[in-house]
């Protein structure tokens, strides 16, 4: 089971990617490629880029189709 201080930076990251994609990209990133000894980490760094992703894609199509007037 993961510490409570690795939890709330995993959050913090899912969040951020919520609102920022890009920056939560980065943050993902940076767990991902900087805390390969601890599988929480790598394991959540991968799925917040994703999550990054989605979000990014789903902004851009809201944007495009003109679904927010």
């Amino acid at each position: 089971m993961a510490e409570a201080k690795e939890l709330v930076i995993v959050i913090v990251g899912y969040l951020i990617s919520l609102v920022s994609p890009i920056i939560g990209a980065i943050i993902g990133a940076v767990l991902f490629f900087t805390q390969k000894e601890n599988p929480f980490y790598a394991k959540h760094g991968k799925f917040i880029i994703i999550f990054a992703i989605i979000v990014w894609i789903v902004n851009i199509i809201i944007v495009t189709t003109g679904l927010l007037h």
